[in-house]
């Protein structure tokens, strides 16, 4: 019996590094998906929601499904949106760095440094600094799909507006408007 049990022993020590490389180090869960509760406020831009395009906040036509995390005073994650830490299917996080006084631009990454409120029926705000809710939805001038969002900081919006991949808006292309959530689908904490 000694010997069966050390010889198992010894081909699953030999095994190991063949069944890493079969093995997916990845885990297999996939969260489920609801209708999308980031819906743009103003008139001029009904029907469009908070999403993601290359790791940037954008608004989108459509409500479609998303698999999201939000709540009061933390991250706010969307599933599949972007590279994670570990480079696995996950979660990637809303952030807002200050590009301006005046305004941030809305980026999706691995990690978060921006805490949101969103709580079912309010508008979607970010917290520290200078909180916000405002936000401005710019078309660049050779796109006629998505909408590029960024947080408004300061009332007086600047001639122009620089995305995070150094693209620069004209602000007659934006339309200031606010992000409500509309409905608490999904994991809300």
């Amino acid at each position: 019996m000694k010997s069966l049990v050390t010889s198992i022993f010894a081909f699953a020590l030999a095994a190991t590094p063949i069944l890493s490389l079969v093995v997916h180090p990845c885990p297999e869960y996939v969260p489920g998906v609801f209708s999308n509760p980031f819906a743009a406020t103003a008139p001029a831009l009904n029907g469009t929601y908070l999403l993601a395009s290359n790791s940037v906040g954008v608004l989108v036509t459509g409500q479609g499904l998303a698999a999201f995390t939000y709540g009061s005073d933390i991250p706010l994650g969307l599933w599949g949106a972007g590279p994670t830490a570990d480079g696995c299917p996950g979660y990637v996080f809303l952030d807002a760095p200050s590009k301006t006084a005046a305004y941030s631009v809305l980026t999706w990454n691995a990690t978060s440094t921006t805490n949101w409120n969103a709580a079912t029926g309010g508008y979607l705000t970010m917290l520290g600094g200078v909180p916000s809710s405002n936000f401005l939805a710019c078309k660049k001038a050779d796109s006629d799909t998505d909408y590029v969002l960024f947080l408004q900081i300061d009332p007086v919006i600047p001639s122009s507006l620089e995305t995070s991949e150094g693209d620069i808006i004209p602000s007659t292309a934006c339309v200031p408007t606010k992000i409500l959530v509309t409905h608490a689908f999904g994991i809300q904490l």
